[in-house]
């Protein structure tokens, strides 16, 4: 991964990161920032990175799922125990606000300094401290805490020290035995713990066992060693292999970015198709692919055929592929008011195509080729589909990839996608519809765009067809038709109210600056939606809200349409 966004991204569509303030944390504070110089270009991976004195910055998947687990809130006073880097610390300062109320412990000195430092470049230093000392004793002197969260791995059990500086209610989040452990206090004498298993951390080392004054970079094996010393350091490295072994099993290692099609021979077996997918960068280990197909005891399953793997695929995903064969068939829902963005994003997480792929033949959101020439601009396909003569040429199939359920190849191109979208819509636009819209003098692109605004603006039939008549005498009037989904559109964004400053953006979809139809459809309307564009229903109104609940609400004039607003919307 390059960038802060491409690992939020990635840590999102893992549904390990998930509540808004500790996606925002991670946008805001960056982990290259709280790395060493050396490692800078690693910062974005998902892996922890050495920091010196033999610790590590954690894994962010490690750091999102401990996070999400702990749920720190605005206000909380929370300690950080085996702060390291800082990272975890600015982390949490950035969500609870500020406050003033988070501690970091490191019990390195060095580290205690790299971490405070890290926190005064990144601007956070005023509001968090880190402390120098051992994370199992000093938390008295500024606890009592909400919450506590440790980096490092205690054994047998979380610190009884931690324990009784917790407040009632309050959560503990640290590694035990391997395990995460979300430890709550119900009362002073009643605790509720959850246990989640397969992760790695360094261990948390106390006072007694290492004041942090001498700590060599290297400690050498004493010149005599006894049989349980020989004995542990054989167990100590045969750990070493395993979390290794595991690390190339569980985490993708690949040489490329987005996808890739292989043909696996007919007649290979797991050590030729490991070879092969190392060979084209697939996975970083044929000997992890090979242990693992034999530990699942898989190795006569895998199949020949052709292949599509993505780059963010690990072993178990890539050995189902092959046990499942290659080409094999997906369902695709696309459910009616989707835009071109949720498509993509559905067909990159069932491993058809990548989200950028979909969009360079689909088309980008929010974008006119005439200015964003750098952008890959969609074939043009009027000359296959007939509706398509009147779309203009500087937009995409927004609009027209008609919702319903497809059968899809897992190896199919994006254009073949799009087509086999487009056929439905020919077919759903019967020779009556395009009669009706030519006896009205109006053209299928405007019935289509007016048809993507009911779609994200209206449920009933009823109502979606007053809202057209609504549009239509707008248009008609040149009133500007000020609908909110067509800021949501620009912004990305899901409000059903926006905010004034989101009015005024300067975008030809934006229906509250410029007057008309915005420059293209807005999402991929449905048939009903379809149906009320070309047989408005006459009214009266020439305003209309959506209640919370969905309701729609008409109005004749601006007053009662004021009205309505105060009445329903606060």
């Amino acid at each position: 991964m390059k960038s802060n966004k491409d690992l939020i991204n990635y840590l999102v569509e893992k549904k390990v990161l998930k509540t808004p303030r500790i996606i925002e944390a991670f946008r805001a504070v960056d982990r290259a920032g709280f790395v060493l110089p050396e490692y800078r270009g690693e910062a974005y991976e998902n892996h922890p990175l050495p920091i010196g004195e033999g610790q590590t910055i954690s894994q962010p998947e490690t750091v999102a799922f401990m996070l999400e687990k702990l749920d720190p809130a605005l206000g909380e006073k929370i300690l950080d125990v085996g702060s390291g880097s800082g990272w975890t610390t600015a982390l949490l300062s950035h969500i609870v606000g500020d406050s003033e109320k988070i501690f970091g412990i490191e019990r390195i000195p060095s580290l205690c300094e790299f971490g405070r430092n890290n926190l005064k470049k990144s601007g956070i230093s005023g509001r968090t401290q880190i402390l120098c000392g051992d994370g199992t004793k000093i938390i008295r002197d500024e606890g009592p805490f909400d919450k506590i969260l440790a980096s490092a791995e205690a054994h047998g059990a979380i610190p009884e020290e931690w324990k009784r500086e917790l407040k009632p209610g309050g959560k503990i989040v640290a590694p035990v035995d391997g395990s995460i452990v979300l430890s709550t206090k119900k009362n002073e004498s009643e605790w509720e713990e959850k246990k989640f298993p397969g992760f790695a951390f360094v261990p948390l080392v106390s006072g007694e066992q290492n004041n942090g004054k001498n700590i060599p970079e290297k400690t050498p094996f004493p010149e005599k060693k006894s049989g349980k010393t020989i004995i542990g350091i054989f167990a100590i490295l045969a750990g070493i292999g395993i979390l290794g072994m595991l690390n190339e099993i569980y985490y993708p290692h690949p040489s490329f970015e987005g996808r890739k099609r292989i043909a696996i021979p007919q007649g290979a077996g797991s050590r030729v198709i490991g070879e092969h997918l190392k060979t084209e960068g697939i996975v970083r280990s044929k000997w992890a692919f090979v242990t693992y197909v034999f530990l699942r005891n898989k190795a006569s399953d895998l199949k020949p055929g052709e292949y599509t793997f993505f780059s963010d695929m690990d072993i178990p995903e890539i050995t189902n592929d092959l046990i499942r064969g290659g080409a094999t068939e997906i369902l695709l829902t696309v459910p009616e008011g989707w835009a071109a963005a949720d498509i993509a994003k559905k067909l990159e997480s069932e491993k058809v195509v990548t989200r950028q792929e979909f969009l360079n033949a689909a088309g980008y959101p929010n974008t006119d080729y005439r200015i964003d020439q750098k952008l890959s601009q969609p074939e043009n396909l009027a000359d296959t589909f007939s509706f398509l003569a009147d779309k203009p040429w500087y937009i995409g199939f927004e609009g027209y990839l008609f919702p319903d359920t497809y059968r899809l190849f897992r190896d199919s191109e994006p254009r073949e996608i799009i087509e086999k979208m487009l056929e439905n819509t020919d077919k759903k636009l019967t020779p009556d519809l395009r009669e009706e819209i030519a006896r009205q003098k109006k053209s299928i692109f405007s019935i289509i765009t007016i048809a993507s605004l009911i779609e994200r603006e209206v449920r009933t039939d009823d109502d979606r067809a007053i809202v057209s008549d609504i549009f239509w005498k707008r248009l008609e009037r040149g009133i500007p038709l000020q609908i909110d989904a067509t800021i949501n559109y620009i912004t990305g964004g899901k409000n059903p109210s926006v905010t004034r400053e989101e009015t005024k953006i300067n975008s030809p979809y934006n229906t509250y600056l410029y007057p008309g139809l915005p420059l293209g459809p807005i999402s991929n309307p449905g048939l009903s939606a379809i149906r009320a564009a070309i047989y408005p229903k006459k009214s009266p109104y020439l305003f209309y809200l959506s209640t919370p609940e969905g309701k729609t609400i008409f109005s004749r004039t601006l007053e009662e349409h004021n009205a309505a607003k105060r009445k329903y919307l606060r």
